[in-house]
């Protein structure tokens, strides 16, 4: 690991970021992305910087733009993390929570949902 920073979730921060990162490390063979926006910057700073197919790219939110991407291979994998069904986990939990009338201080301080790993 070369260095922990910031896109703010962001295509042109990401972009950015990225760039940097190439530049202070030309031999660097990942870029792990905090959500798909990023990885797709990072995607555009692999190209500008003629590294397209020697850096590996993960995302995380498996958003629709990312799809072809993964099709062809600039993009290794991203993660489902059925962002749409967050807050129906959350009610669940709730309500369960009310039914069995579990105190809050009782209740898990990490409530993990599913994912799924996708790739090409």
């Amino acid at each position: 690991v070369v260095g922990v920073q910031s896109g703010d979730w962001e295509i042109d921060k990401g972009n950015t970021v990225a760039s940097a990162m190439l530049r202070e490390h030309p031999d660097m063979k990942a870029l792990l992305c905090g959500n798909d926006n990023m990885a797709l910057g990072a995607v555009a700073a692999i190209k500008t910087a003629g590294m397209a197919g020697k850096v590996k790219v993960v995302g995380y939110d498996n958003i629709a733009a990312i799809k072809p991407m993964l099709a062809d291979g600039r993009v290794l994998g991203t993660v489902d993390q059925y962002a749409a069904k967050q807050a129906v986990f959350g009610i669940e939990l709730a309500l369960k929570a009310l039914k069995n009338k579990t105190p809050q201080s009782a209740l898990p301080a990490v409530y993990e949902t599913p994912i799924t790993l996708v790739t090409r």
